[in-house]
């Protein structure tokens, strides 16, 4: 499988400067040892990673040392860095307060590539996925006039079908939960995307979004509009819908994810049967490890080490709307809905704010500015220092939890 970057500017001079001199790859997730699998395809140097991971800082990996911030600041503020991250705007932050200047994007080397070559934990399909992603997020970062968004989760149902211990949308905290007010729902979800210039993926989640009885619906309302790249339908393969009801998935822009946790997950495979029938593209992500992110307790951090928090976070521009406010992280909007923590006012009252006509700049301002939210404060994070934990454990009643509010 090829990749091609269609986008791709070749720069002489730079890629010259990289040959020369030799990078630093700032990240180490598996995006990071894309990026280094493709420097050793251009026979470009590596001379070291650095990287905020506490686990991996000090060790080596495939042979190469992985640098501290600390000790980045003494190496020459000359050093050539690309930025090998979908969190590349935190990063950037990180290196100007740093002083340095020699630092880039990796669109700079990302041309055409065979997938073939590179070694890493993503097969090949997630490796294009996050690659095009990662493009269009530099591509929006640069287009501020045009609001281009990463990701937004419409969430359909409180409700699930499983009640996992250490849900990070804290959906074992509910006791009674409730669906999405329908009409609500698609008013809510056409002032943004009437507001929006482009989506990238739609994700439509629950709960368990196959509870919420209507779903159809709102994926056949979702494809009439033209300003999204797909949708993805995340699913615990518990429940097998009705083939009249896969109907309204059979598109090329849907794609089911399904997470199996293992036996709980009892029809994984008949789902994944039916979706073969019905020509809907899936995939299938065989979790035993999740984040500990799902406790809610207030921290009580100074402001630098909540922005390390927001900026590290895997979900930090992920929308999610919930009840027609629109939030910019999924357990700010969770948290606030079960009252577990105090209302920040940094969410959006979508149908208001349309009316208004000031829903554009909202979102903007939201989007591309927030370096912390208040709800980072009683967060454990979302990131690779975050410890880890046996997915999909259950519980037979709804978790208490404590109301700061």
């Amino acid at each position: 499988m090829k990749f091609i970057n269609t986008q791709f500017i070749k720069d002489e001079k730079i890629l010259e400067k990289f040959f020369f001199n030799g990078v630093y790859l700032f990240g180490t997730g598996n995006f990071g040892k894309v990026i280094k699998n493709i420097l050793k395809i251009k026979n470009i140097p590596l001379k070291g990673f650095i990287d905020t991971n506490k686990k991996n800082i000090g060790t080596q990996i495939q042979g190469i040392k992985v640098y501290s911030l600390e000790e980045l600041k003494k190496m020459s503020k000359d050093i050539f860095i690309i930025i090998s991250s979908l969190n590349f705007k935190y990063y950037r932050r990180k290196l100007l307060d740093l002083n340095f200047k020699n630092f880039f994007d990796c669109d700079s080397i990302i041309d055409t590539i065979d997938l073939e070559d590179i070694d890493c934990d993503w097969s090949q399909e997630r490796i294009k996925i996050q690659l095009n992603l990662y493009l269009y997020s530099l591509s929006a970062a640069k287009k501020k006039n045009n609001l281009m968004l990463n990701s937004l989760d419409l969430v359909l149902t409180e409700k699930c079908s499983l009640k996992c211990k250490d849900c990070s949308n804290l959906m074992q905290y509910y006791i009674n939960p409730k669906d999405e007010n329908h009409d609500k729902l698609l008013i809510s979800l056409n002032c943004l995307m009437e507001t929006a210039d482009f989506i990238y993926e739609i994700r439509v989640i629950g709960g368990e979004p196959f509870m919420y009885k209507r779903i159809d619906e709102v994926i056949l309302k979702v494809l009439k509009y033209k300003n999204f790249n797909k949708i993805i339908v995340f699913t615990n393969g518990t429940i097998v819908p009705k083939s009249d009801k896969l109907n309204s998935f059979q598109d090329e822009r849907v794609i089911f994810k399904i997470s199996n946790y293992g036996p709980i997950c009892k029809n994984v495979a008949k789902l994944e049967e039916e979706l073969k029938k019905k020509n809907i593209k899936f995939i299938t992500e065989n979790s035993f490890y999740w984040q500990d992110c799902a406790k809610i307790h207030y921290y009580n951090r100074d402001e630098k080490t909540n922005e390390d928090i927001f900026g590290n976070c895997c979900v930090n521009e992920t929308l999610t709307l919930l009840h027609g406010n629109l939030y910019l992280c999924p357990f700010a909007a969770h948290a606030e809905n079960l009252s577990a923590i105090p209302l920040s006012e940094e969410s959006i009252d979508v149908i208001s704010s349309y009316k208004e006509k000031d829903l554009k700049n909202k979102i903007s301002k939201m989007y591309f500015q927030t370096k912390s939210l208040k709800a980072c404060n009683y967060c454990n994070g979302r990131d690779h220092n975050v410890e880890r934990v046996p997915a999909g454990i259950q519980v037979n009643k709804p978790l208490e939890y404590y109301k700061y509010t």
